[in-house]
């Protein structure tokens, strides 16, 4: 990762850079006021963490949420990787890995059982990546859209 690039903590400030960035992911213009809504519930939830990582000059380059809850067959917490964005022109630089590291670390600390992400079928480039940083393909998502 270059050095003119730290990781912090997300601030509530930070919310329109992490909704570009999520918006340039997803290829879309996602509702503000339930942006909104949702940005602060993962600021109030205790379980959830997220980071970005920005230059020298304050823009936000990359960005990642994961949000903890206790599973039954688990038996204790599992922390999923619920976003993960680094910017089209900063990929391939280490950003992607630091941020994973940053929240792996956290969660480890937090004594979780594991870590998870999910990633769409058709992301092959991130399923390579998630594998880079040490993620196993160990199950099959299902879900049904409303």
């Amino acid at each position: 990762m270059p050095n003119d690039i730290q990781i912090r903590l997300v601030e509530i400030t930070d919310i329109q850079g992490i909704k570009l960035l999520v918006d340039e992911l997803e290829n879309t213009n996602s509702d503000a006021a339930i942006f909104a809504s949702i940005f602060h519930d993962y600021l109030l939830d205790p379980n959830s963490l997220m980071y970005v990582a920005e230059n020298n000059a304050g823009h936000l380059l990359a960005f990642i949420s994961c949000r903890g809850h206790r599973l039954l067959h688990h038996q204790g917490m599992v922390f999923e990787i619920q976003e993960l964005i680094v910017t089209m022109a900063e990929q391939g630089k280490g950003i992607g890995r630091a941020l994973i590291n940053q929240v792996r670390e956290e969660v480890h600390r937090r004594g979780a059982k594991s870590l998870e992400v999910t990633s769409n079928k058709r992301r092959k480039e991130a399923h390579a990546f998630y594998q880079s940083v040490g993620f196993r393909n160990s199950h099959e998502k299902f879900t049904i859209y409303f």
